[in-house]
């Protein structure tokens, strides 16, 4: 009785035993990536697939309104067209040129943004009671940004027509874009004594020097400013803001110089990044 009892438990764990050798295995979800590189088979398409795996960062060229408009809470206030695939090369050589050649890759690699869009055209929207949205179609923008990508709008023939003061305010934009997204992304601090460095419920137009404000608005914000300091000094020299900005007639209490001290010198420290630098350089 004791070796049946012993023999029908063996057959039973047996009988398990087989059954789960038979069961299938477990399916895992694939991850699909959110883009698919390469966007088509110019030779530059490379170029942009081996940024992709050097960095992490999408490059587009083809995108869609809510791959450039959606920004989490809603749209940001531009429109941009797919970028002209003739002139796709030389948006890549001038971003290299007057953005990432700036910075080191470690640097590029911490606090690139998730997507790089390269449009033919970027047209600020503007709400106009009267006669509903407008677009700038005469006046189109360097640049525009969420925080997830950084769009840059030279992606067609005009970029090669561009002066060398156009390029000079093309170059800060880019910088600005890639400050902003990064610092609202959480990738690079904001220079702690800028937080309180002013007061902007007491900035108006008529005072904006006193406290060290390039440019008034109903939206006026701590990161609106601090993106104007990034434009500015990425795009002059420091010869050429003693002459302009630190004036004692723009600067009459010492607010601009100020506050630039403190973003360079803070960078300079955190980052081992010299914005003036950058300011500096030709390109």
């Amino acid at each position: 009785m004791k070796s049946n009892t012993l023999f029908t438990v063996f057959f039973l764990a047996l009988l398990v035993m087989t059954a789960c050798k038979k069961e299938a295995p477990v399916q895992t979800d694939k991850f699909e990536p959110e883009y698919k590189l390469p966007q088509g088979d110019h030779p530059y398409d490379r170029s942009i697939l081996d940024f992709y795996q050097k960095y992490g960062t999408y490059i587009l060229y083809k995108f869609n309104s809510k791959d450039f408009r959606w920004n989490v809470t809603g749209n940001i206030p531009y429109v941009a067209e797919p970028g002209d695939e003739a002139y796709i090369a030389p948006a890549l050589e001038a971003l290299n040129k007057h953005l990432f050649s700036h910075y080191p890759e470690v640097f590029l690699k911490k606090a690139l943004p998730y997507k790089i869009i390269l449009s033919d055209k970027i047209r600020k929207v503007i709400s106009d009671p009267q006669t509903g949205r407008v677009d700038t179609l005469d006046h189109p923008e360097n640049t525009a940004g969420s925080i997830s990508h950084l769009a840059f709008g030279h992606a067609s023939s005009r970029l090669g027509q561009l002066s060398p003061e156009e390029l000079l305010l093309m170059k800060g934009d880019l910088h600005r874009e890639f400050w902003l997204q990064a610092i609202q992304t959480g990738k690079l601090d904001l220079a702690p004594l800028f937080l309180t460095a002013t007061d902007y419920a007491m900035v108006n137009d008529f005072n904006k020097k006193d406290y060290g404000v390039f440019n008034i608005s109903y939206t006026m914000a701590m990161m609106e400013d601090f993106g104007d300091y990034i434009r500015y000094i990425a795009s002059h020299s420091y010869k050429e803001m003693e002459a302009t900005l630190f004036n004692p007639v723009n600067d009459p209490k010492g607010r601009f110089f100020y506050k630039y001290k403190l973003i360079v010198d803070y960078y300079k420290t955190r980052y081992q990044i010299d914005l003036q630098a950058i300011g500096n350089a030709v390109n």
